[in-house]
């Protein structure tokens, strides 16, 4: 997410500089042999706040140094005004340094700067704090609605402080306080209204209970109260923002502060946060399963009218295929990067074996990943991207994980939609275009590149429904004067010929079926909507329903149910029709099964949203979710549907 000149947005400031200390196993100094001289603080503090500057408009942080002085750290913050390295205004030098406070956070101690007005930080482009290695890492908040901005340096045990300021910058004295061996802690008995004592688990003298929480998105955008009583801090990966809370000795006491954070604040997902031991001064520790726990804690489906909880298949990301060999998942995973001036999101295509591990198929990284969808013999894989207002269509060689080409730039124009491989895998077709909307082939077969593409049909296509079987191409035109119509042709050359009525269809896997929906005077006759299936052997048809326009359609794997969804809300894709249910229904979606074999169709479930997929399960059907609130920030995940 990128920040905007006037520090304006959610801005989320995971600043790593972080460096590996292989001096510190904990974060205080071990004690050298002997008696340390005693320290001398005088003219240092280890509580309160040290204020001053002034007013400074445009103030840019622009270095940021840290050196070691005879066990000292001496960390000094540069300022100007204006930036060109930001694409803002012009730089120009100050008089003053703009207004702060500076103060130590207790265990694990953190020095935070605050500053009332911050516009640039040109310091991220070269910030190093290597110099000493009682500096763990820094990172920085900046608060939505404000241009209030807090610089941390994470410090490996307690310090004090001593801060000088200079016409054009602040200089921070840090004193490392030597480790002291712990006494012993006499525990308080508890209340009688306290927990049960026997129940109770209390802290040894170098030990504190704390609630950590990888909330730190949550905690910049502003949905959590500043009186929740959490605050910013490194994670033992020196990597990852996580918000903790202060020491106690007992842990019902640090239970029951997470119990009331969790009932009193709305944007808390309770999994994200957690009560943990720590050794006086330990980094909390941070587990990467925290950025999808919230899946286990949603209900994205009502069955037989009752809310309820799914199964989580995939719970950081979306099913788009099984692999060729059955062997595991192939999923898109969100992830985001950068600093904190420029954060981006792209997505990766990962591969979940059966056994639950994951591990990225490709290093490529995309922007949108709509649809895959591998070549008949597993080495290839074509991949559908949507970017901003276009769409790339590459396929990549499994063999090597090298992209073999981008058919948008290959003549398939950037309105790619619907794709598919012929039988042998060695030509993709494509309904696309820049401008008027054809069908499109790429032949690997063929030697010479620039001769690959050719154009098989150009009067006309819907875009959507693309299949081929028995060497030919069907796709789908709906003109005002005829409707939907089903076509097909040879991709060698030919023209089209009509198959049948119809504006949407997908083929069974085992192209033994069509399914299809057609509106009016359609094959079935009679009545405005019908969905139904055509043998592709012998031409018999079957209707499925013809009581609601289907909204979408998905075989199963092995080609025996087909799954379709009705919108209760608004009738079938494009089309206003009479509603069926409630507007503010949050499960507006139902999904329905048709056994081929029976031929009898049975309901599901009611869903939030209507994207499904499946796999080679014949039990199971897949709910790709993410969740409203935040479009998937927060969930991002694919559920098992039990379709008995």
């Amino acid at each position: 997410m990128c920040l905007t000149q006037k520090g304006k947005g959610i801005m989320i400031l995971i600043l790593s500089a972080c460096f590996f200390l292989a001096a510190f196993t904990g974060c205080a100094r071990e004690a050298s042999e002997g008696t340390p001289p005693p320290q001398s603080f005088e003219g240092f503090q280890t509580e309160g706040e040290a204020t001053g500057g002034g007013t400074l408009l445009n103030a840019n942080i622009n270095a940021v140094g840290a050196a070691e002085e005879n066990g000292d750290v001496r960390l000094t913050l540069g300022f100007i005004g204006g930036s060109r390295m930001s694409g803002g205004t012009d730089e120009r030098e100050v008089a003053n340094v703009p207004r702060y406070a500076v103060t130590l956070l207790p265990q694990p101690t953190r020095l935070a700067v605050s500053f009332d007005s911050i516009t640039y930080w040109d310091y991220l482009r070269d910030l190093d704090l290597s110099a000493s290695e009682f500096l763990l890492g820094s990172f920085g908040t900046v608060f939505e609605g404000s241009e209030a901005f807090t610089l941390y340096f994470q410090l490996a045990g307690e310090a004090a402080f001593q801060v000088v300021e200079h016409e054009t910058s602040i200089e921070i004295l840090l004193r490392p306080i030597a480790a002291q061996a712990a006494e012993p802690e006499a525990q308080e008995t508890p209340a009688a209204d306290a927990i049960d004592i026997v129940a109770d688990e209390y802290a040894a003298a170098d030990e504190r209970y704390y609630v950590v929480a990888n909330a730190f998105e949550a905690y910049c955008a502003g949905t959590l109260s500043s009186g929740c009583g959490m605050t910013p801090v490194l994670a033992a990966d020196h990597s990852t923002v996580l918000l903790i809370s202060e020491g106690v000795s007992a842990k019902s006491e640090a239970e029951r502060l997470r119990e009331r954070i969790l009932t009193e604040e709305p944007g808390a997902v309770p999994s994200d946060w957690s009560v943990v031991k720590l050794k006086n001064g330990a980094l909390p520790a941070y587990d990467e399963t925290m950025e999808y726990m919230a899946a286990y804690d949603q209900l994205p489906a009502r069955i037989d009218g009752k809310e309820t909880a799914l199964t989580p298949l995939i719970p950081d990301g979306l099913l788009l295929s099984v692999t060729p060999q059955r062997d595991g998942f192939l999923y898109s995973r969100r992830i985001t990067r950068g600093s904190l001036a420029e954060t981006y999101t792209y997505e990766q295509l990962c591969v979940q074996s059966m056994g639950g591990g994951s591990k990225p198929l490709l290093s490529f990284e995309f922007q949108t990943i709509e649809s895959v969808k591998y070549s008949p013999d597993g080495r290839k894989l074509a991949v559908l991207e949507r970017a901003a207002e276009s769409a790339h269509l590459y396929i990549f060689d499994l063999d090597t994980k090298e992209l073999l080409t981008d058919l948008t730039d290959m003549g398939f124009g950037d309105t790619v939609s619907a794709y598919v491989w012929d039988s042998m895998g060695g030509r993709v077709f494509s309904i696309g275009g820049s401008g008027e909307i054809s069908i499109h082939q790429y032949d690997f077969n063929v030697p010479t590149e620039s001769k690959r593409h050719t154009v098989v049909d150009k009067k006309g296509v819907d875009e959507g429904s693309l299949a081929f079987f028995d060497g030919e191409l069907y796709f789908c035109e709906t003109t005002l004067e005829g409707g939907g119509m089903i076509y097909r042709i040879k991709p060698e050359g030919g023209t089209r010929r009509s198959y049948m009525e119809g504006s949407a269809f997908a083929l069974s896997g085992d192209g033994r079926y069509m399914a299809f929906s057609a509106s009016g005077d359609d094959a079935l006759g009679g009545g405005e909507t019908h969905f139904g299936i055509r043998d592709m052997h012998n031409g018999a048809l079957t209707t499925i329903t013809d009581e609601f326009s289907v909204y979408t359609f998905l075989w199963s794997y092995d080609g025996s149910r087909l799954y379709y969804i009705e919108n209760r809300l608004s009738g079938s894709a494009g089309e206003e029709t009479e509603s069926t249910g409630d507007a503010n229904d949050a499960y507006p979606y139902r999904l329905w099964v048709y056994d081929v074999a029976s031929g009898e169709s049975r309901t599901i479930a009611d869903l939030p949203y209507a994207s499904i997929a499946v796999s080679h399960r014949a039990d199971e059907v897949y709910l790709c979710y993410t969740d409203g609130a935040t479009l998937g920030d927060v969930v991002r995940a694919t559920y098992i549907i039990p379709a008995g």
